[in-house]
């Protein structure tokens, strides 16, 4: 029987700072319930992340895709990455910009979304038309480069491994095309949300308002009583300037 859920941390440059150190305490604090995989390339010296968790579970990838998070975007475009957690139902992609509130993982794996992922952030206006019409005929270049720009630091999802993994057969020559493209930042993201459903729905997807109750950027978050799953979006620059965290206990 397969494991409903694992949770995947990549690790870009282990000289990790201050701040994804304080998101990778407090990932393996929350999320603990469930397998905590971290990936990397072989080599990596992992010895700040050994100080929080000193059995960690780690699976190598080629060295190439962790230069940088646009090479990174290259191999979560890739069916072979998908293919080596074949022994779960879900991957919740968790990269040390991202804080999980409270634990509702159990619960998003069950609502039937194929997946799941925070909206880009373009600040406070949108210069892209969401209309179907606009989804089929495709971005021009230069805007979808726009649009990977919503995605900086967006670095939480949750997807249903069976059907990424048949989206990407399905979609070879536009995954292609997206690992290949060196203009494009957040190819991943931009494909996910761009690509994957375009012609024919691949993948079950949240409207938008249910997307807002999983995952939010912090830099569009208003603390309420009506908290989502988890932040994503945070950095060294923003992370004192928001209020869920200055509201956090010190423990924290």
């Amino acid at each position: 029987m397969k494991e409903l859920v694992s949770v995947i941390i990549p690790i870009l440059n282990p000289q990790i700072n201050p701040t994804e150190e304080k998101l990778l305490h407090h990932c393996l604090q929350t999320l603990s319930n469930y397998p905590l995989i971290f990936v990397t390339y072989q080599g990596a010296d992992l010895s700040i992340v050994k100080e929080h968790h000193q059995e960690i579970d780690v699976i190598y990838f080629p060295q190439k895709y962790f230069q940088s998070r646009d090479h990174l975007a290259a191999l979560f475009l890739m069916e072979d990455f998908y293919e080596r957690f074949n022994w779960c139902e879900f991957l919740l992609i968790h990269e040390l910009n991202s804080w999980v509130i409270k634990d509702e993982l159990y619960y998003w794996c069950k609502q039937g979304y194929d997946f799941l992922n925070a909206a880009p952030y373009f600040g406070d206006k949108n210069p892209f038309n969401d209309h179907i019409l606009t989804r089929l005929l495709g971005l021009k270049a230069e805007e979808k480069r726009a649009f990977g720009q919503g995605y900086a630091n967006n670095g939480l999802y949750l997807c249903r491994i069976e059907h990424t993994i048949k989206t990407l057969k399905s979609k070879k020559k536009e995954s292609y095309q997206y690992r290949h493209d060196d203009h494009l930042s957040h190819a991943d993201s931009v494909f996910w949300d761009l690509e994957a459903n375009r012609f024919l729905p691949h993948l079950r997807k949240p409207t938008h308002v249910v997307r807002k109750h999983f995952a939010q950027n912090a830099l569009n978050f208003e603390n309420s009583k009506t908290q989502p799953f988890a932040l994503t979006g945070i950095t060294r620059s923003n992370i004192q300037k928001l209020p869920f965290f200055n509201a956090l206990p010190e423990s924290e």
